[in-house]
């Protein structure tokens, strides 16, 4: 594989990226939800309301191969956190390494960041991402910490 860049997300990504996320929202069964459009997705990044890695081909960097969603919020035990949205790579492009790319470049921010630490959620049935996540050292909180997650829905999307 050629030489790929692993930069922040521009408005310009946000049509790929949308394109994505309908395709991941699809393989996790819950293409109904997804209630955003690339419009949307553009004035939220522009508005600094997440952040996002791409990872795009090292030909002319147009192609986007994977993106990660993340945003910075705060733990009031320890302090800065980084919560993952989601970490994605195009199903022609996996098993190329191109996820751990995007998942150091994470680990990286997050340092960089004075984050305590790195959070998302995982869904039960998704075994890859799962071992992937384990893989990498990562720990099921919701077992060790005992925790539930919840939420309430505004309606304002």
């Amino acid at each position: 594989m050629e030489a790929a860049i692993i930069c922040e997300a521009s408005g310009e990504d946000c049509n790929e990226i949308m394109h994505m996320i309908n395709e991941l929202a699809k393989y996790e069964k819950m293409d109904s939800c997804v209630e955003i459009d690339a419009g949307r997705l553009r004035a939220d990044l522009e508005n600094g309301k997440f952040h996002c890695l791409v990872y795009k081909n090292g030909t002319d960097g147009k192609i986007i191969m994977g993106f990660a969603i993340f945003v910075f919020t705060y733990d009031m035990k320890s302090g800065k956190k980084m919560y993952l949205e989601d970490l994605f790579v195009k199903e022609k492009y996996r098993k190329q390494g191109i996820g751990s790319k995007l998942w150091s470049a994470l680990t990286v921010k997050c340092k960089e960041n004075s984050c305590s630490f790195l959070e998302f959620s995982v869904l039960n049935w998704n075994k890859n991402a799962i071992e992937f996540y384990c893989n990498r050292g990562c720990q099921n909180y919701t077992q060790s910490k005992n925790k539930q997650v919840y939420r309430f829905v505004t309606g304002n999307s």
